[in-house]
C-alpha cells in the first residue's frame, strides 16, 4: 500500500527543526518533526533525525504530553506512518537523507502495534526505506504485552518513557501506571533479550520541584541497576496549558553529575524547535488552533 499525506503546513524553527502537518482523511491532522544535528556537534553533523507519529492524537494522557489533550482520535495506517519518512525525504536537498528515525511523535507506538510493525518493516527493507535498525527507536509509555512481542520480533531500538522513581510518583503523571505498574515495567526490561553491546534507553521528563531531586536519582540507579541503559533527561518544556515547571539548569546538571559518577550512560536532551511547538510534549498544539471543518 502507498500513501500521500496532504501537507497543511511546514514551520521552520530559528534551531534549524522543522514541523510538518499534515491533513489525514481520518478527519484531523498530524505532525513530524525533522531535527538536523547541532552544527557544534562535528561527530555527527550530518545526522538528520525525524520524529515520527502512529496516531492522530493519543489514549495515555500523560500529564505533561499536550498529544493526550486529543485522546485518541484514530490509529495510522502503515503506509501513513512511514509515508511520513517518504514524503519528508522528498523535501530535502540534493545529497541529504534522513538518517535516524525516532517514533515519538503523536501517539503510542505500541497502542497501534500491526501497523507500526509493518511500518517497520518498509522501514528496514532493502527495497524500499532501506534504514538499519541501529536508527530506528521505538518510544513506549510501557504497553507491556506489545513490549515484549516488539523485543522479540523486532531488532530496532527500545526507548522507555519513565519519568518517575516510584509507584505513586509515576501514577500521578502517567495512569498507564494503574494498568502496568512501575515494578511490572522494570521487570519486563530485565528480561528483555538484548544483543551484546545494546541498551534500552530510559527517557525521564524532569518537572521541576516533583522528579527532580538527588533523592530521585537514587532510586532511579537502583531502578536500573541490573538493566543495560542510556538515560535521557528532558527538561521539561514548558507551555501556558499546564503548570508544570522546568527545573532550573543546575539540578539538571546535579541529577546527571550523580548518575554518571556511578557509572551510568546520561544525557540531557537539548531542547529543539519550542518557537513552532516541535519540542518534546508539545505535538498537537497547532492543529488544536485550527477550526474544525
Amino acid at each position: 500500500e502507498i500513501y500521500f499525506l496532504e501537507a497543511l503546513q511546514l514551520l521552520h524553527s530559528t534551531d534549524g527543526c522543522q514541523k510538518f502537518l499534515w491533513k489525514i482523511p481520518q478527519g484531523g491532522a498530524i505532525e513530524s518533526v525533522l531535527i538536523p544535528d547541532e552544527q557544534r556537534n562535528h561527530n555527527y553533523a550530518d545526522r538528520l533525525t525525524l520524529c515520527v507519529s502512529s496516531q492522530w492524537g493519543c489514549a495515555m494522557k500523560c500529564s505533561f504530553c499536550l498529544t493526550g489533550d486529543l485522546g485518541l482520535r484514530a490509529h495510522l495506517s502503515a503506509a501513513q506512518i512511514a509515508g511520513q519518512i517518504q514524503q519528508v525525504s522528498e523535501t530535502l536537498p540534493a545529497g541529504k537523507r534522513i538518517t535516524n528515525i525516532v517514533m515519538m511523535g503523536m501517539g503510542e507506538p505500541l497502542h497501534n502495534y500491526d501497523n507500526l510493525t509493518t511500518a517497520l518493516r518498509t522501514m528496514l527493507h532493502d527495497h524500499a526505506l532501506c534504514l538499519s535498525h541501529r536508527k530506528i527507536t521505538v518510544s513506549t509509555v510501557g504497553l507491556l504485552p506489545a513490549l515484549k512481542k516488539l523485543a522479540n520480533n523486532s531488532p530496532v531500538n527500545l526507548a522507555i518513557s519513565l519519568n518517575a522513581t516510584t509507584e505513586e510518583q509515576r501514577r500521578q503523571v502517567m495512569p498507564i501506571t494503574h494498568k502496568y505498574s512501575l515494578a511490572e515495567l522494570i521487570q519486563t526490561c530485565k528480561e528483555i533479550p538484548l544483543p551484546n553491546g545494546k541498551r534500552i534507553t530510559f527517557e525521564y521528563v524532569m518537572m521541576a520541584g516533583f522528579n527532580d531531586s538527588l533523592e530521585d536519582a537514587v532510586r532511579l540507579m537502583t531502578l536500573l541497576r541490573d538493566i543495560p541503559a542510556k538515560i535521557n533527561l528532558i527538561p521539561y518544556n514548558e507551555n501556558p496549558n499546564r503548570d508544570i515547571l522546568r527545573p532550573e539548569f543546575k539540578r539538571v546538571k546535579e541529577f546527571q553529575h550523580h548518575l554518571i559518577s556511578h557509572g551510568r550512560q546520561c544525557t540531557i536532551r537539548t531542547t529543539r524547535g519550542i518557537d513552532i511547538s516541535a519540542a518534546c510534549g508539545q505535538l498537537g498544539k497547532s492543529y488544536k488552533r485550527q477550526p474544525r471543518k
